[in-house]
């Protein structure tokens, strides 16, 4: 279950696997039913169901929508009787959880996509708060078992298993380099240095988001850039090659501003934007060296470069360092460092028969231990070893229903307010609100301040609006005794 219709191109992988070597039969629950991953599951006639994923927590009138799409849910599984449903990635996991629970699944898993949902201050807490919904989590790194750990995961209810590519594409022995030095008329000895990875939009500056990762972009596109301007003062002919698209408008603003940046650092003719690339695997067979800069990450592209026999230099993030061990798979930099990624960097390009020895390694470690088949064979076992401790209640479903919406509901009630109140209220619209608070606060200060004065004038107004009254009838008066004196006098 994963809810999207682009890229998953891992879970397309898992399950035809699954499939095709374990005898599981397997169905795809997406967003949608059109985009590259639908026509990956078509093309392998994996059945597919589609559901509502764009309910959730980032925004009130998502969070309205959320207990109709549980519910939904919840029926599409009651009603095709799944005995697994395995989630990815937090925002199907929040959908998906509850649902499998309610529907009494007897195997729910959520395989954990990367530390950054355990390391936000308020994904944090919602996983927290809900992990007991799931049979067993599958964290794909180190880091993430360690933070699973950390709020409270007992061992018994983890199990590591890692993302991983499928190795028949990625052998270099059979793949064909993209010729970048020839298509952009650089010199064969030149030194290419890559870098390939979408332009994600910066992140914001919420609870959603780890603090160090605040107005950052999550690639480390930035550093990439800035290491390149240090690279340069020992290697001027090097070359540093960016190889992604935007991901949307906003990344595509995004990818401008890293342009901008190149302009000021003065590194046009370093640092080129090569666009999308679909054959990733005959890229890396033309770099001397490819780097992974993210500031949070799972394997990122690691285990792809490595299986390409591609040198590497990773930064001390997530589950990059269980593939790259420095300086025995590759090499290590500090996040959101560029002169230590520079440094890096440099030892490789220096030293080239030993960045080749380090990448050979690499693949090595990659074939023992990160392959699409383990990690397939790992999941098949675990699935099995689960379902036979966990069934079916053979109460009457309703019943099951019923009671478990009553045992949940303070549960659910706490996570509501907790998120509405504290994480979108407080912490988001306040501050919004807060110009137009101060504002109001700061006119009705100057009303109380003048308050006396305006009550004094008032009271002289209407002391002057009495006095006038008598005023006038004595000027009335005495015009008219001067007006009857004056008649007297003409009579006489």
């Amino acid at each position: 279950m994963v809810g999207t219709t682009e890229g998953g191109t891992w879970m397309f992988e898992q399950l035809r696997e699954l499939r095709d070597q374990h005898g599981c039969e397997v169905h795809a629950i997406v967003s949608g039913d059109q985009g590259r991953l639908v026509d990956k599951l078509r093309s392998e006639n994996i059945p597919f169901h589609v559901a509502n994923f764009q309910a959730g927590f980032a925004r009130p009138a998502a969070l309205v929508q959320l207990p109709l799409a549980i519910l939904r849910l919840a029926k599409l599984l009651r009603r095709e009787r799944f005995d697994v449903v395995q989630t990815h990635i937090f925002a199907t996991t929040m959908v998906g959880r509850p649902a499998a629970w309610l529907a009494d699944v007897p195997v729910r898993l959520a395989m954990i996509a990367g530390p950054f949902q355990l390391e936000a201050p308020t994904t944090r807490w919602i996983e927290q708060a809900t992990w007991r919904m799931e049979t067993a989590l599958i964290p794909s790194c180190i880091a993430s078992l360690e933070l699973c750990r950390e709020i409270g995961i007992p061992d018994r209810r983890l199990h590591l298993i890692y993302y991983t590519p499928d190795p028949r594409k990625f052998d270099p022995t059979r793949t064909l380099p993209a010729n970048l030095r020839e298509k952009f008329g650089w010199p064969a000895t030149t030194k290419v240095v890559g870098m390939v990875a979408y332009f994600y939009p910066k992140l914001s500056k919420s609870r959603w988001v780890p603090e160090y990762a605040h107005y950052r972009g999550v690639k480390g596109h930035e550093d990439f850039i800035r290491a390149a301007a240090i690279v340069v003062k020992q290697f001027p002919d090097a070359k540093f090659v960016l190889i992604g698209s935007g991901w949307g408008a906003v990344g595509e603003e995004y990818e401008q501003t890293l342009r901008q940046l190149v302009k000021d650092l003065g590194l046009e003719e370093s640092v080129i934007f090569a666009g999308f690339h679909e054959d990733v695997n005959a890229v890396l067979r033309d770099l001397d060296v490819a780097v992974q800069a993210s500031i949070s990450e799972n394997l990122g592209g690691t285990a792809e470069a490595l299986l390409m026999e591609c040198p590497l230099v990773v930064t001390r993030v997530g589950g990059m360092t269980d593939t790259v061990r420095d300086g025995v798979t590759g090499l290590t930099a500090n996040r959101m460092d560029p002169e230590d990624l520079a440094r890096a960097l440099i030892e490789m390009l220096a030293n080239p028969e030993r960045a080749r020895a380090l990448a050979s390694a690499g693949r090595k470690l990659m074939l023992e231990r990160f392959t699409l088949d383990r990690t397939a064979a790992e999941l098949a076992e675990l699935y099995q070893s689960l379902k036979t401790r966990n069934s079916r209640s053979v109460i009457f479903y309703p019943f099951v229903f019923i009671g478990k919406s009553i045992a949940a509901a303070p549960l659910f009630a706490y996570v509501a307010f907790r998120l509405f109140v504290m994480d979108l209220l407080v912490p988001v619209y306040v501050p919004i609100y807060w110009g137009v608070f101060l504002i109001i606060a700061k006119n009705l200060l100057l009303r109380i301040k003048y308050l006396p004065i305006r009550i004094a004038s008032r009271i002289l107004r209407l002391g002057y609006r009495v006095l006038r009254v008598p005023y006038r009838f004595l000027k009335g008066s005495r015009a008219h005794s001067k007006a009857v004196l004056s008649k007297v006098e003409d009579a006489e």
